[in-house]
């Protein structure tokens, strides 16, 4: 019996090929984006629960309480020391320091040195480290980490550094600063970890370097890579290191504002996920691509159930032989589930070549590493398959049932009439919901390009223009480097700073206004630059005057936020007034206008400029009109002459700006993909629907033209059915799309506004797509011989 169905499935599909083709591209895509999705959130899913100790592994995180409160990742370097020794519950702990981007160079057998900017790979540990995660040692001596200048270094940066050579007891040399013997060699890190630093060198390292070791046991202070792990012994739960964590607040208190700092502990298995604390891949993000995911099945099986109950009506008399032969209900039913299976049969190989080809694309977008490994096959397997039997069922199961209930009488009279009770209804909800689906994501992606574009023409406060940054090495020859490359033609003004304007990188810290006795609830964002920083980046003077020209703090120039945070009427009156930001104090001599110093999710913070020369690392140049290679060539030059031992590296202002705005760029190649997806597969729905109307309407058309109906007369006739389901499925789709959307948005301090006009935008896209796709079917309808039309034999 199996057989026979089979047989007259591959015949009957045969002989069907645009309707097979159709049914096969929209699941195909449907099944391809699905497998991907699937396999995106199984990654992040996993991320490091591969650590046998994961579910007793904590991170020890903080508060910044100011006048609101501030998640900080980091902690003061003397937590893991004290947790050591102080609680009983705590089997072990560490530390690690990671550094965002190192140099590291290698001697190479020519005598001289190989070097490699690594960025997110160093880091400094203290040997626990080892113990609270796996990280299985191939070969070498994790003892020998307990000393100083000491590094295990993964397979992969042992291959890259010294070839096939052993790397054990070679030699690494970090930022031209400290070297670093090679004690082991560790397997290469698995892609689902957020800890990705393949570079750890010893902890007790840092005690040999003077500006590090005066803070290792500070409590006055913290990086945001500054990670503390502890791992607590069976038994001990989180409330009880709260409860520790708590009472450290006074114990240790910050030598300033005593509660500044509010500790708390996290397991380290759902950091992966915590947007404030962790690595910031948000849940919210996932369950919307699960949707989406979810969403494109939905439609594709919409438009399986349209194109085959448009297609019963080719098959009436087939399926009235079949009945007065005998055949029963179930055996109609079954018939036509194996015709489904064959085609979401074909369709899965489709989506699986599909998802196959896309992953090199998804990993781009990104950001990501996945890879069809062996587990990720054999998950990927078993959620087709069952993505395959749950497709049979869903889309095969009312065409099956509608064609098993077809009157015999009625179909061997050859009738293209179908009971309209409950058929046609449901027809139109599915295809509302189709529209629905799409006309939600068409919205999405019209918000997200227009936050983008609003993100990239709005005032930063600030020149970006034709700013070019360098990174700069710390030593005494900035001065020179600042000098030679403000002479090279081409080059308008040279500034030397801690960040540009706009940065990832900030520095806050406590402020102090005049005689105040306590310093303010709020902290300021100091940013260290020199005299030439304001004209560089065309920052506006608001009130005073420019910084003049020092290697150390003797003055300041504060933002109009500033001002506004210590409640004076007018930039004026903070002028000549003395602050204390930090450790530093001096009058203030200028107020500029404000400018973003995060990105437009973040407020503007309060920030003071001073020019503390010892923090510069960065040279910002601003180039004049024209070509600027054979500028940037002679600044190259320039910089390589002063740190032969470094690696050079520049950006311009905008490539820095377009990093700031890299999540939202995801987010809308993302959505316009899938919506494009959906719309593509809509129209295939649509191409199922106007064959069905112009199936049914056959006659009444040969009718209508016989009393004289006019050709865009019988076009409105099928395009009013088509306008009445979008009109509605709009009214569904507006105000969730505006709910979700207007969500999203609450994440940016500076937004745009949902105005109407992108909501009519994707009512009319939509309109016009599916103008295009009935189009053919109902104008070949109008322009049919309605003599044809009356012919029942």
């Amino acid at each position: 019996m199996i057989r026979t169905y089979l047989k007259i499935a591959l015949r009957k599909l045969a002989k069907q090929k645009t309707y097979a083709l159709l049914n096969i591209l929209g699941l195909g895509l449907s099944v391809g984006c699905g497998i991907l999705i699937f396999a995106l959130i199984r990654h992040h899913l996993s991320f490091d629960t591969y650590h046998k100790n994961a579910d007793r592994t904590l991170r020890i995180l903080m508060d910044v309480k100011t006048e609101s409160v501030m998640p900080f990742s980091g902690v003061p370097t003397p937590m893991a020391k004290t947790l050591r020794e102080e609680c009983s519950f705590v089997e072990k702990t560490t530390m690690r320091s990671a550094k965002d981007e190192v140099l590291i160079s290698v001697a190479n057998n020519s005598g001289g040195k190989d070097k490699y900017k690594e960025t997110g790979k160093f880091a400094w540990i203290e040997p626990a480290y080892f113990d609270i995660l796996d990280l299985p040692l191939l070969r070498g001596d994790l003892a020998a980490l307990a000393e100083p200048n000491t590094v295990v270094i993964s397979e992969k940066l042992a291959l890259k550094y010294f070839g096939e050579s052993e790397a054990l007891g070679k030699t690494l040399r970090q930022n031209n600063q400290t070297d670093l013997r090679v004690v082991g060699i560790m397997q290469n890190l698995p892609p689902n970890t957020d800890y990705k630093h393949e570079i750890l060198a010893s902890w007790a390292s840092l005690k040999n370097i003077p500006e590090v070791s005066k803070d290792l046991d500070s409590w006055a202070g913290a990086s945001g890579g500054d990670h503390c792990f502890a791992l607590l012994k069976e038994g001990h739960s989180l409330a009880e290191m709260d409860q520790v964590l708590t009472g450290f607040r006074s114990k240790y208190p910050h030598p300033e504002v005593a509660d500044l700092f509010q500790y708390k502990a996290k397991p380290m298995l759902g950091l992966h996920f915590d947007t404030e604390y962790g690595a910031g891949m948000d849940k919210k993000f996932l369950w919307a691509l699960g949707f989406i995911g979810l969403f494109l099945l939905i439609t594709a099986c919409v438009n399986f159930i349209n194109m085959a109950t448009a297609q019963a009506l080719t098959r009436v008399r087939e399926l009235g032989v079949r009945k007065a032969l005998g055949s029963t209900r179930g055996q109609l039913f079954w018939q036509f589930m194996s015709e489904t299976g064959l085609i979401v049969l074909a369709s899965l190989a489709v989506g699986c070549l599909l998802a196959w080809f896309a992953l090199p694309y998804l990993n781009a977008w990104l950001q990501e590493t996945l890879h069809f490994n062996t587990p990720t096959l054999i998950a990927v397997a078993g959620f087709t398959v069952l993505m395959g039997i749950v497709l049979t069922f869903f889309a095969g199961f009312y065409p099956g049932m509608m064609q098993a209930r077809f009157n015999p009488v009625i179909s061997l009279k050859g009738s293209n009439e179908i009971p309209r009770a409950g058929s046609f209804p449901i027809r139109k909800v599915l295809v509302t919901t189709q529209f629905a689906i799409s006309q939600i994501l068409i919205i999405g992606a019209a918000v997200v390009t227009a936050q983008m574009r609003y993100a990239q023409d709005a005032d930063w406060g600030f020149r970006p223009g034709a700013v070019l940054t360098l990174e700069i090495p710390d030593g005494a020859k900035k001065n020179s480097l600042q000098q030679q490359i403000a002479q090279i033609a081409g080059v308008k003004s040279v500034s030397l700073c801690y960040q540009p304007p706009t940065s990832s990188s900030n520095n806050q810290t406590g402020v102090r206004f005049e005689n105040r006795p306590d310093g303010e609830v709020w902290l300021v964002n100091e940013k260290s630059a020199d005299a030439q920083y304001i004209e560089t980046f065309g920052l506006q003077l608001l009130a005073g005057r420019n910084l003049q020209v020092s290697d150390t703090t003797r003055e300041f120039v504060v933002n109009e936020t500033f001002v506004k945070k210590l409640n004076l009427a007018s930039p004026a009156e903070i002028l000549n007034k003395t602050v204390s930001i930090g450790s530093e104090k001096a009058p203030v001599v200028g107020v500029v206008c404000d400018f973003h110093n995060w990105s437009l999710s973040e407020p503007i913070a309060a920030i003071a400029i001073g020019s503390r020369s010892s923090n510069y690392s960065t040279c910002a140049v601003q180039l004049n009109a024209g070509n600027p290679a054979p500028v940037m060539a002679q600044i190259q030059q320039v910089w390589q002459a002063h740190f032969p031992e470094h690696y050079y590296e520049s950006k311009f202002m905008d490539e820095r700006m377009s990093e700031q705005i890299e999540t939202e760029t995801m987010i809308m190649r993302l959505v316009r993909t899938f919506a494009g997806i959906a719309i593509f597969i809509g129209c295939l729905g649509l191409y199922g629907l106007a064959a069905f109307l112009v199936t049914q309407k056959r006659k009444e058309v040969g009718i209508r033209k016989t009393l004289g109906a006019t050709i865009p007369g019988i076009l409105w006739l099928f395009g009013k059915e088509y306008a009445r389901l979008i009109v509605i499925a709009f009214a569904l789709a507006a105000p969730i799309a505006w709910w979700v959307m207007d969500a999203w948005l609450q994440d940016y301090a500076y937004r745009i506004s949902l105005g109407a006009g992108i909501f009519v935008l994707s009512l009319l896209i939509t309109l016009g797509v599916a103008a295009l796709t009935v189009g053919f079917q109902s104008v070949r309808a109008a322009l049919a011989n309605p003599v044809e039309s009356f012919r029942s034999e």
